[in-house]
């Protein structure tokens, strides 16, 4: 039940950023980020951010913003991602998020996330089931779960410099995995370090503005 309730909510979510596209109201943020993702708590690792061991993920993602001020934003994502954890598991992605952005001077943002949405988890390593006393490789079809995430990012907007709607930026994410194990680990915390780029694709109408 409580699936059937997360996963309305994101097609839900993803339907009203979707008419605004159509509509052409706004302009279309998109962004792409490389993680290293950990199963651990905040601060932990290099630095209170950086797990040591490599568990590579990539993420693309889009913004729709709903109010904008004059040094601030609130906003919606919808993202999609993949990482892949050794000897552990390998898992996709499916999530949105609702965020404040602060503009400090120089060009300089902060934003604070958080969301909720699906995640679809394969175990990275063979997985046997005992039948007429021998050991049969089971099929991997990974599994459906819920994750949580909250995340605060950093970034710097480059277009007065490039003429270029571009802003690379990093981002700390925490995020929960649920269920991991049922009986002994239903909660799984996760952590994962970000680098990576927004591209705004500008309306029509800004373009033919600007000529």
């Amino acid at each position: 039940m409580f699936m059937r309730i997360l996963y309305g909510f994101f097609i839900l979510s993803l339907v009203c950023c979707s008419r605004e596209v159509r509509a052409g109201k706004g302009d279309i943020p998109l962004s792409l980020s490389f993680f290293n993702n950990g199963t651990s708590l905040p601060g932990t690792g290099f630095a209170g951010i950086w797990n040591r061991s490599v568990h590579p993920g990539v993420q693309a993602g889009y913004f729709h913003t709903y109010k904008k001020w004059p040094n601030s934003s609130f906003f919606q994502t919808a993202k999609l991602g993949y990482f892949y954890h050794r000897f552990a598991q390998q898992a996709v992605q499916l999530y949105t998020e609702a965020g404040y952005e602060y503009r400090f001077k120089f060009r300089l943002s902060a934003a604070l996330t958080a969301g909720a949405g699906y995640l679809h988890a394969f175990p990275a390593i063979p997985v046997f089931r005992q039948e007429n006393g021998t050991y049969v490789a089971k099929a991997n079809w990974g599994r459906p779960q819920a994750m949580f995430s909250t995340a605060l990012t950093l970034g710097y907007d480059l277009e007065p410099c490039l003429k270029l709607p571009v802003k690379p930026f990093i981002q700390y994410q925490f995020w929960m995995q649920t269920p991991f194990v049922k009986d002994y680990v239903p909660l799984l915390p996760n952590t994962a370090f970000h680098i990576g780029i927004q591209y705004t694709i500008k309306r029509q109408k800004d373009r033919q503005h600007e000529n």
